[in-house]
């Protein structure tokens, strides 16, 4: 027997199964080239020019509004996904990893290192289509350090999620979360959420009702 026959795979009836299905793509042509464009052009003007980081995601497709931040080493992988309101920050290092929409709200804050992955595989599938699953972050919310949103998950307004948190469930209105898998919990209102976000009007309004009042 062959090194080859070995290695074929053995349905139940002790036949060859046939191959596997072929993965598709699920981005077309155009969206490829727009998506070149964007690590290879508009990567030098993000890096040099941090007043036009907003204006350059607006141009690829992506939704900004006004007096929004965004810090020299986030990494945006699909710029017209990303849908930001008014007054938001993206700290150092900041991944939105955005496969599906990534939905921001005003005076929303995510720190340092904060990963937002909207979207994942379907693994009941051989071929592990990509799934392009949506992520909602509502207004007045805080994201901490290192913390983790998951595919589909909706945060409403003012939720607050502590740093290394990994959240994979929606959450209502002015949750704290925080644990791997995260959990709502009762936050001691004398010891908010750390932030390394810079601009420290950022973070007063990125925690309501715990010292300073959104805008």
């Amino acid at each position: 027997m062959t090194e080859n026959t070995e290695n074929t795979p053995i349905n139940e009836a002790g036949e060859a199964a046939p191959p596997p299905p072929a993965r598709r793509s699920v981005w077309t042509t155009k969206e490829k080239l727009i998506r070149l464009a964007w690590t290879t052009l508009a990567r030098p003007v993000w890096l040099l020019l941090p007043g036009s980081r907003s204006g350059l995601i607006r141009l690829f497709g992506g939704t900004v509004g006004r007096n929004c931040t965004f810090a020299r080493s986030v990494e945006v992988t699909i710029p017209w996904h990303v849908r930001c309101g008014d007054n938001v920050r993206v700290g150092e290092r900041v991944i939105l990893y955005g496969l599906g929409p990534i939905t921001i709200g005003d005076n929303t804050v995510l720190d340092y290192k904060a990963h937002c992955c909207a979207g994942t595989h379907d693994m009941t599938d051989s071929r592990f289509p990509l799934l392009k699953t949506p992520i909602t972050i509502g207004r007045d919310c805080f994201v901490g350090i290192d913390a983790y949103i998951g595919p589909g998950v909706e945060l409403a307004d003012g939720c607050r999620v502590w740093p290394r948190a990994s959240v994979y469930k929606s959450a209502p209105a002015n949750t704290a979360l925080r644990g791997n898998p995260a959990k709502p919990f009762d936050p001691d209102p004398v010891a908010p959420a750390s932030s390394r976000c810079t601009e420290p009007e950022a973070q007063a309004r990125s925690l309501p009702n715990e010292g300073a009042t959104s805008a």
